[in-house]
C-alpha cells in the first residue's frame, strides 16, 4: 500500500505541477526541450511533433521541464545559446522578458495551489460546511481553560485576537501550540472577558501508530448528539438513531460527549442504559457496549468499550460554488500558516526535528490514507499539493522560489545578477536540497517501526 500510494500520489502532482511550467511556457513561445516526472536514466518516453521528449525516469522524486536554451543551472545565456539563430533562440526560455520567466517558473507552485483549493471547493460543494457554535459544554478532568475561569456555557468569540465563528475555527489556534499560553475572549451573561490560558500538551497516536504533540484547551464543545454510527454499531441496533441526544448513562447525566467517551472506554463488554431524547420524548435502551483493541498514550494495546456511534459536529450547511471555492481558498491559506508556524517550531527548537518527513514517510501515510478510502486520500493529495507549492517557493537557489528571488531582485537592480554569482548560488542551494533531502530520509528510516519508534 506505501508503494501504490506513493506513485498515486506523487505521480499526479508532480505532473500537473510540471505541467504548469510547460502550458504557461508554451503560451508564451517557449519551446520544451524534455518533460520528466522523475529524474536520472529515462525509462520511457516519446518525443511529439514539437519536438518535446515526454519520458519517465527511473527516481520517482519530483520531475522537470526542460525548456530550449535552459543550459545551466541558473537558466543564464551562454555561448551556445548566443550562437542560436535568431529564429531559434526566441523560441527559448532565456529571451523572454523578466515578467514571463517569472509567469512560467511561478505556474508550477500555481498549479499546486489550484490543484488544493479545487479539491477543497469539491469537498465543499459535496459535502457543505459544519456550522457549530463555539460554546462551552465540558471539561476534561484536568482542564487547564476551568482552572483559568472558563465555565459551561461561556462562549468563545476570539483566541488571541483572532475571531472564532464555529468551534471547527478554534484547532487551528490551539493544536499547533503545545505549552502556549493563549488569551480567550469569551461572552458570558452579555460581558465579554478575556481570560490567559496555557494550552495543556498531549501526545496523540492515530490508528496506525504515528505521534504528534498537540495543544490542547482541555473543552469540549461537542454536544452530546449522535452523528453517525459504525459499521457494526451496537447503539443502532439497539435502537438508537442519528439525531439523539444522549441524556444520561445508567442513570448518570451526560452533557458532553466526552462524557460518553469516559463512560463508556473502561466498560467493554458490558451492558449499559442508554438514556436519550428523541423529539422532546424520552426514551431508554440497554445497549451492551463493543470491545475494540487501541494503542494508549504508551503505545500498549488496552481494550476499550465502544458504542459506535459518532459526534455531531454541528449543522451541515449546503454551500454554492462560489461559497465552495472561497472556502477551499481559505482552506488553503489556513493549512499554508499552519505549515509555516509548524518549520518555524521545529527552527526555533519548539518542535523535535524528527516531525520532518521525506519521501518515505509521504509513502507511509499515502498508504495508510488510501487504506481508508479515497475520501481520505484525496483529502490527504490536497494537502501534500499545498506542502509542494510551499516548499518550491521557499526562496533557495534551485527550487522555484530561488529562480523568482533572483527575479525580483533583477526587478528592483534593473539589471540580473553575474552568472558567475547565480551559478555558484544555485550549486550551493542545490547541495543544500541535497543535504535536506538525506536528512529527512535518514529521519524516517529511523522513525519506522522496525528501529522501535
Amino acid at each position: 500500500m506505501w508503494l501504490v500510494g506513493f506513485l498515486l500520489l506523487l505521480g499526479p502532482l508532480v505532473t500537473l505541477h510540471e505541467l504548469g511550467h510547460y502550458l504557461v511556457g508554451r503560451l508564451f513561445g517557449v519551446k520544451a526541450d524534455s518533460f520528466s516526472i522523475g529524474f536520472g536514466q529515462e525509462v520511457a518516453g516519446f518525443t511529439d511533433r514539437r519536438g518535446t521528449r515526454w519520458k519517465l525516469s527511473a527516481l520517482p522524486l519530483g520531475g522537470y521541464v526542460q525548456f530550449a536554451g535552459d543550459m545551466n543551472p541558473a537558466s543564464q545565456p551562454s555561448d551556445e545559446w548566443l550562437s542560436l539563430p535568431p529564429e531559434e533562440r526566441e523560441k527559448t526560455f532565456q529571451a523572454k522578458p523578466l515578467w514571463q520567466r517569472a509567469l512560467i517558473v511561478a505556474a508550477g507552485p500555481v498549479m499546486n495551489f489550484l490543484i488544493a483549493i479545487a479539491i477543497l471547493a469539491a469537498f465543499n460543494l459535496a459535502y457543505g460546511k459544519f456550522i457549530s457554535e463555539p460554546v462551552v459544554v465540558g471539561f476534561e478532568r484536568a482542564s487547564d481553560a476551568k482552572a483559568a475561569g472558563v465555565q459551561l456555557g461561556d462562549r468563545i468569540v476570539a483566541v488571541d485576537g483572532d475571531r472564532v465563528e464555529s468551534f471547527l475555527d478554534i484547532p487551528e489556534h490551539v493544536a499547533p501550540y503545545p505549552g502556549r499560553t493563549v488569551a480567550l475572549t469569551i461572552e458570558r451573561d452579555g460581558r465579554s472577558l478575556r481570560l490567559p490560558v496555557r494550552l495543556s500538551s498531549r501526545l496523540q497516536r492515530d490508528r496506525f501508530g504515528n505521534k504528534s504533540m498537540i495543544g490542547e484547551l482541555g473543552i469540549d464543545f461537542l454536544n452530546p448528539i449522535v452523528g453517525g454510527f459504525d459499521k457494526s454499531s451496537a447503539a443502532r441496533r439497539a435502537g438508537v438513531e442519528i439525531g439523539d441526544r444522549i441524556t444520561a448513562l445508567n442513570g448518570q447525566a451526560v452533557r458532553s460527549f466526552r462524557d460518553i467517551s469516559d463512560f463508556v472506554r473502561p466498560r467493554p463488554g458490558t451492558t449499559v442504559r442508554v438514556e436519550v431524547e428523541r423529539h422532546g420524548q424520552p426514551y431508554v435502551f440497554p445497549v451492551k457496549l463493543a470491545g475494540s483493541l487501541q494503542r494508549d498514550s504508551t503505545g500498549r494495546q488496552v481494550r476499550i468499550g465502544m458504542l459506535g456511534i459518532a459526534p455531531s459536529p454541528g449543522e451541515i450547511v449546503p454551500v454554492g460554488l462560489g461559497e465552495a471555492v472561497v472556502l477551499g481558498v481559505v482552506q488553503t491559506g489556513d493549512t499554508m500558516h499552519l505549515m509555516v508556524q509548524g518549520i518555524w517550531q521545529i527552527v526555533t527548537g519548539r518542535r523535535p526535528v524528527n516531525e520532518l518527513g521525506g519521501p518515505i514517510k509521504i509513502a507511509k501515510f499515502s498508504g495508510e490514507q488510501l487504506s481508508l478510502g479515497w475520501r481520505n486520500f484525496v483529502s490527504f493529495a490536497a494537502l501534500i499539493s499545498i506542502n509542494l507549492a510551499f516548499i518550491n517557493l521557499l526562496p533557495i537557489p534551485a527550487l522555484d522560489g530561488g529562480h523568482l528571488a533572483f527575479y525580483a531582485a533583477e526587478a528592483v537592480r534593473r539589471k540580473p545578477a553575474s552568472p558567475r554569482s547565480q551559478e555558484w548560488a544555485f550549486r550551493t542551494g542545490i547541495a543544500f536540497v541535497l543535504a535536506l533531502m538525506l536528512f529527512v530520509t535518514i529521519n524516517d528510516i529511523v522513525s519506522l517501526p522496525i528501529f522501535g519508534s
